[in-house]
């Protein structure tokens, strides 16, 4: 495979985040007295915080207390990681390293605003890993739209897409890569993808050091 670009997701893909935002949803749901399941929090794996906020105050009826959990849930997830850190995936170390040792670009592009990514970033010694990042706040639409990883892309310097790959651990993330039209590999942390969603991933795979062996076909 003659890669340029491989394009990153940052929760559930590079950190193991996706556990730490579903027990500070549930903290601050618990809080403020609101009911909420996994199988709730699933649908938002991936999407930003401003989809968050208008599906969620539709549903619950209240967008001040939408509001409310949002920013109780980010001040317990900067606890949890100020506390005790935010572990990386299995194999990213060695990917990260293979990619720069062939000199393939390797940007990330998170729905979560720069705050946020920055924040995470400090905290693991992993500034300077990323030529790039773009950030939820670089566009309009969330993922599923493809708005993210066509930005991150064209910052990229648009090398033809199918020398760029997009590494992703959900749905909505699959989805925007394909609405991309860039080819993306499927990780599946806390939801396994269904057929449907199989077929428009190039591969699905089980972590990160299988990635290597992949590209190296």
């Amino acid at each position: 495979m003659d890669l340029k670009l491989m394009i990153f997701d940052m929760d559930g893909l590079v950190f193991d985040s996706e556990k730490v935002y579903f027990q500070s949803n549930s903290r601050a749901a618990k809080q403020l007295g609101m009911d909420f399941s996994l199988a709730y929090y699933r649908q938002y794996i991936g999407a930003g915080n401003g989809l968050m906020l208008r599906r969620m105050s539709r549903d619950y009826g209240s967008r001040s207390l939408i509001e409310k959990f949002i920013d109780l849930s980010h001040q317990y997830v900067k606890e949890e990681v100020v506390a005790h850190g935010l572990p990386l995936k299995k194999g990213f170390a060695e990917l990260s390293q293979f990619l720069r040792q062939h000199q393939i670009k390797q940007v990330l592009a998170s729905s979560n605003d720069r705050e946020a990514i920055d924040f995470f970033l400090d905290h693991s010694n992993m500034h300077g890993v990323f030529d790039q990042i773009t950030s939820g706040d670089d566009v309009v639409n969330a993922k599923p739209a493809p708005d993210i990883f066509e930005k991150a892309w064209q910052q990229a310097g648009a090398p033809a897409k199918k020398a760029a790959l997009v590494l992703e651990d959900s749905v909505n993330g699959i989805l925007a890569a394909n609405q991309a039209e860039i080819p993306g590999i499927m990780i599946p942390d806390l939801i396994e993808p269904t057929p449907q969603i199989a077929a428009k991933a190039t591969a699905v795979l089980p972590n990160l050091a299988a990635v290597r062996d992949f590209i190296q076909k």
